[in-house]
């Protein structure tokens, strides 16, 4: 061990007192160095992206579950440089260590970054192909790098192509696939993955910690994809794994804070493999009172004190967002979790969704105030959802640019408008919490203008409230009069939706 730099500090304190100001000054600014600038180019070519100043956002490993922290990380514009051969625009960005994170870009580009460090992106428009066609690319722009440690910041993206995202991609398990013939297809992935890693880093010189970080998220990514059967198929327990898959599953651990909230797998699978693993007593009524309190207990009792606060907030958040869950006992839940959790971000996000719930049950909306609600197009003009309305069947398509499986059904809603023609008004619908980047998307995916729409204010618009929507892609169909048509679950790509349109234009 070093010298303790107190001990040195006394005996020196009559003979250098400036030396003492130094180092005392460093010590209390500690916080303030801590955190480093991340200075980002962005390169890209103005007429393919039409945008002056264009960046791409870096958000936090966990954006949708940061709960009151800013999604994204604090960026500062620098400047706008228009050259002969590119533009390019630069940012600083504070960034505390290092850490994955995710560049904003369609299901966004997972990397790793560096603290201190100067990252160049070409952001281009040709994707490259995935190695595998089942595995496909989660992101509408190709980024290529520059600097230093280029390698290190392209290698999930590296990854992606040979073996799918991480985060997303999943092998398909039926009830009636064989179980151990599904665990050797994660585990043969699972080896693919370490393969390439392995190869990566030793060709590219990419240190330890960072590869470890990589590996970290491997082996999340494969404990996500062993859970699969149990998350999503009825009457599958643990119990019923072949021996080495379980003894897997059960040595599984998220319980460390240095790693849970740098990486983007690790900290998502947490909260799976507690429902899955962790928690006796399970049933598949995950929204009922019971199972309620017993997974709260569960992350109570497993997890150290920041990982706890972070997975009960997500577990209690999701209660009071849905509000068909009736939880008798959230309340006196709510009411523990203030008096362990001294987290203020977590409490102050809870307390907001508490309140806005306790409005939603309070008032009762009607189809009425829903068709009243407004939403702009894409010369600005505010229209309400009502004028939408004509003389023909209408389908309303709720979607977003950042949804995946929202654009995985764009072909199917084309197809249907080439087979329906004038007889059916197709409505897109954005979710997006923004202008540009639901116009940015619209431009690439070539959707006619016309019937393009943004819905304002979405958290509390009528139109939401009333549908309670959740989750997107969401499709809603009224005939021609406007009224609804009861169906669930609609989906182009499935044949029951034509065969509902097929009754409507008769």
């Amino acid at each position: 061990m070093g010298v303790n730099p107190f001990n040195h500090l006394s005996i020196m304190k009559k003979q250098n007192i400036s030396l003492v100001l130094l180092i005392t000054l460093l010590f209390l600014g500690s916080n303030v160095f801590a955190q480093k600038h991340t200075i980002v180019v962005y390169r890209y070519n103005q007429d393919s992206i039409k945008s002056d100043a264009y960046n791409l956002p870096l958000w936090r490993i966990f954006e949708g579950r940061s709960f009151g922290e800013n999604t994204g990380y604090p960026g500062k514009f620098i400047s706008f440089n228009k050259k002969r051969e590119y533009s390019e625009t630069i940012y600083d960005y504070l960034i505390k260590d290092t850490t994955c994170l995710i560049i904003a870009d369609l299901m966004g580009h997972q990397t790793l970054v560096i603290p201190g460090d100067t990252l160049i992106m070409n952001i281009g428009n040709k994707i490259p192909k995935p190695v595998n066609k089942l595995r496909p690319i989660m992101w509408s722009r190709n980024l290529t790098h520059e600097g230093k440690n280029k390698f290190v910041t392209t290698l999930f993206d590296s990854l992606q192509i040979v073996t799918g995202d991480l985060r997303y991609t999943r092998i398909p398990f039926a009830k009636t696939d064989p179980l151990g013939l599904y665990c050797e297809n994660v585990h043969n992935m699972y080896n693919e993955r370490i393969s390439f890693l392995e190869k990566y880093c030793d060709r590219h010189a990419i240190a330890n910690p960072l590869k470890k970080l990589a590996r970290i998220e491997i082996e999340a990514a494969y404990i996500t994809n062993l859970l699969f059967p149990i998350g999503n198929s009825n009457g599958i327990t643990i119990n019923d794994y072949p021996k080495p898959y379980a003894e897997t599953l059960l040595a599984a651990k998220f319980t460390d804070p240095a790693i849970y909230f740098k990486t983007a797998m690790y900290s998502g699978t947490a909260y799976t493999f507690t429902r899955c693993v962790l928690q006796k007593d399970r049933t598949n009524a995950p929204s009922s009172e019971k199972d309620i309190k017993v997974f709260y207990q569960t992350i109570k009792l497993n997890y150290p004190d920041t990982i706890r606060n972070h997975l009960l907030t997500l577990h209690l958040s999701s209660i009071l967002r849905d509000t068909r869950i009736v939880c008798n006992s959230f309340d006196s839940l709510y009411s523990d979790f203030k008096s362990i959790c001294r987290n203020q971000l977590y409490t102050h996000y809870l307390d907001s969704l508490n309140v806005v719930r306790k409005q939603f049950v309070a008032k009762k909306y009607t189809l009425n105030e829903a068709m009243e609600s407004q939403i702009i197009d894409g010369k600005d003009q505010v229209l309400t959802v009502k004028q939408l309305f004509k003389t023909k069947p209408v389908l309303i398509i709720c979607w977003a640019s950042w949804c995946e499986p929202c654009l995985k059904e764009i072909p199917s809603e084309k197809k249907l408008q080439e087979a329906y023609g004038d007889k059916v008004d197709f409505i897109y619908l954005s979710f997006d919490s923004s202008k540009k980047p639901w116009q940015d998307k619209l431009q690439t995916l070539s959707i006619k203008d016309g019937n393009n729409y943004l819905l304002t204010n979405i958290n509390k618009s009528n139109f939401n409230l009333y549908y309670e929507i959740s989750t997107i892609p969401r499709y809603l169909l009224y005939d021609k009069n406007g009224n609804k048509v009861e169906t669930k679950d609609l989906r182009p790509s499935n044949d029951g939706l034509k065969i509902l349109l097929d009754k409507l234009v008769l």
